[in-house]
């Protein structure tokens, strides 16, 4: 028997269930596929995901276009031999059946896919057919009811039962088993289709009459149940599958960039609309995705533009943001891992937060908090950026330290820095700085758990002089020993610049290393990693190279390269000093607080620069 069925289908194989991004991700993947029974059963049960139905133009109801899959999920404690023992005696065999991501022993979770002899086109006959084996069979979750409803696989690699040619027959089905009864599942998925348009929707005129309906007299009941705090009415309406976040900011990825205002607010058109806060007679709202993925609901007359959670703060005229946080994460069933683990980190990054704000950890570390003066900004935004990430006990460090990864861009763009390079760059410095002092510590990647690796993989990759590079920190508590260790680090600390090798030829490989992991090593001539060093005879030219600056610029202000080069080129030769030059100049500048900039007319003025032209010269960085 041919075996070839649509459905819609993305073949990634999870190892654990999808979790926020990863849902919306899965959701636009989603494509249209032939395929054989049997090889959908293998492709599920190593984590692939598919819709029963074959939507076209979108994935959701509406666009549902034909069905001759049909899937049931079972999650109330049902056995799994106990509910394939009923099918068979009811006479309706399914293909085959697969346990979900948290099926256990102790609590099974599976799934039943049947196929009809058929494909069927009629919306009707196949609600009427997934209604009747849903309350035939029994204990199914109901959002199994939906159009678009989505499965995802398995981790069971055990195609349960599998009987890939058998098929069912709708008509015989429904007049052997439907029950009113069961209508209750087509009418709870009725408040989530779109609302008829008549002659009373505004602007359109009543035949015989001269008045224009100004409202239309359909009632948004979306709009009043978030008006009402009505948690269970819109549980039921969304519909959304359980979803479980490792930590708040995967959370509030999901809330901003996947939830769907226009769902949520039961729109037709998103492009146009009346503003459902205040009394709109004519359209002046609309709905839009940002740039960075962030659905906003913009309403044009009243000037206001509104994430999807200060839309429901205004339309619930909720008072506590706490509460309408609970209220979102209450109608779309969503929440977040909480440890007694993830507690206790929360509130150790709590306390460092308030010693730093309170200026008490001017009394705890006196010249290390000096030293960070300007660099406490980054440091509480890092904390702020640990605690919003974090993870389960298993991405945490040898030393049950926090372990999160940011780049340094992310970090400029939530203190609210523009994207200059230099910007990035002195960020970088400032991180570099609370490393030194044992502030936060940076991983090498054999550091970092696998699993949190992962996690990082769409960030990795990319330039790292753009400020996009991920790097992963840890967060050691401030317990005595960790005090005093900052504040010796504190002393010590004397404008050594933030270099890999200025750390290096200052303090050695191991600091140098702890600062600049990415960096410890590197291949020699022959190919092969090693650790990085420097040569003695490096170490000498750099340092005299920067006398020779320093000298110059004490003397008359400013310094060029050519001087340089001219003034060691006997000494070193000239081709050698202008290659130490190339190598050590952005590190020198960095020690020194110098910089190089190309002379202008007044430059040329302030310096007395006689030279034609307008030259490149290093000079005193004072901004």
């Amino acid at each position: 028997m041919d075996n070839d069925i649509k459905c819609m289908y993305f073949n990634y194989r999870f190892k654990e269930k999808p979790q926020g991004k990863q849902c919306g991700w899965v959701q636009k993947s989603l494509t249209q596929v032939n395929i054989t029974i049997e090889n959908l059963a293998d492709a599920l049960v190593y984590g692939a995901s598919f819709k029963p139905g074959v939507l076209a133009g979108g994935n959701k109801a509406e666009n549902w276009i034909e069905q001759q899959l049909f899937g049931l999920d079972f999650d109330d404690g049902i056995r799994i031999e106990e509910a394939y023992n009923k099918v068979i005696s009811l006479g309706i065999t399914p293909c085959f059946m697969y346990t979900t991501f948290s099926h256990k022993e102790e609590h099974h979770k599976f799934r039943m896919i049947f196929c009809n002899d058929t494909v069927i086109t009629d919306g009707n006959i196949r609600d009427k057919l997934q209604a009747t084996l849903m309350g035939t069979i029994g204990g199914i979750d109901e959002v199994c009811f939906n159009r678009d409803r989505l499965f995802f696989g398995g981790k069971g690699h055990t195609v349960l039962y599998p009987d890939y040619d058998t098929r069912i027959n709708a008509e015989s089905i429904i007049e052997k088993y439907w029950n009113d009864d069961f209508e209750q599942y087509i009418s709870n998925a009725k408040p989530k289709s779109k609302k008829k348009k008549d002659n009373t929707v505004a602007g359109i005129k009543n035949k015989g009459t001269d008045t224009v309906k100004k409202r239309s007299t359909y009632e948004n009941l979306n709009v009043k149940a978030i008006k009402e705090h009505d948690i269970e009415y819109l549980r039921k309406v969304l519909a959304h599958d359980p979803i479980e976040f490792e930590n708040k900011n995967e959370f509030w990825d999901y809330i901003y960039s996947e939830l769907d205002i226009a769902e949520l607010i039961d729109i037709d058109d998103p492009r146009s609309f009346c503003c459902v806060l205040h009394d709109d007679h004519n359209p002046s709202a609309n709905i839009f995705t940002t740039q960075n993925g962030v659905q906003k609901y913009r309403c044009c007359s009243e000037n206001l533009t509104l994430n999807i959670k200060q839309l429901i703060e205004l339309l619930g005229d909720f008072k506590s943001e706490y509460k309408a946080i609970q209220f979102i994460m209450n109608i779309y069933n969503l929440s977040i891992k909480e440890s007694q683990w993830s507690i206790e980190q929360r509130e150790n990054i709590d306390l460092m937060i308030s010693n730093i704000t309170l200026n008490k950890f001017k009394e705890l570390c006196p010249q290390a908090d000096k030293n960070i003066k300007y660099a406490k900004d980054t440091f509480l935004m890092m904390l702020s950026i640990a605690r919003n990430n974090v993870y389960s006990e298993k991405f945490s460090n040898d030393d049950g330290e926090i372990v999160f990864f940011v780049t340094t861009k992310k970090i400029a763009e939530c203190l609210g820095k523009d994207y200059s390079q230099s910007k990035i760059d002195k960020i970088g410095k400032y991180i570099k700085m609370l490393i030194y002092h044992d502030l936060i510590r940076i991983l090498d990647d054999e550091q970092v758990p696998k699993e949190l690796l992962f996690k990082a993989i769409k960030y990795s990759g990319t330039d790292k002089r753009t400020g996009k590079h991920v790097n992963f920190y840890a967060i050691p508590s401030w317990v005595i020993q960790q005090l005093s260790t900052i504040e010796n680090n504190g002393v010590r600390w004397k404008e050594k610049g933030v270099s890999f090798d200025m750390f290096y030829r200052s303090e050695g490989f191991d600091v140098a290393a702890s600062i600049y992991p990415q960096y410890k090593k590197k291949k020699n001539e022959y190919g092969e990693i090693v650790d990085r060093s420097t040569t003695k005879a490096s170490d000498e030219r750099t340092l005299k190279i920067s006398e020779i600056i320093l000298q110059c610029i004490q003397r008359k202000g400013y310094c060029t390269e050519k001087e340089v080069v001219y003034i060691l080129g006997n000494k070193y030769r000239y081709e050698v000093t202008e290659t130490q030059i190339k190598r050590s100049l952005n590190e020198i500048m960095d020690l020194y607080g110098l910089k190089k900039v190309k002379a202008n007319k007044a430059l040329k003025e302030q310096y007395h620069i006689k030279s034609d032209g307008y030259p490149n010269i290093i000079i005193e960085d004072v901004a």
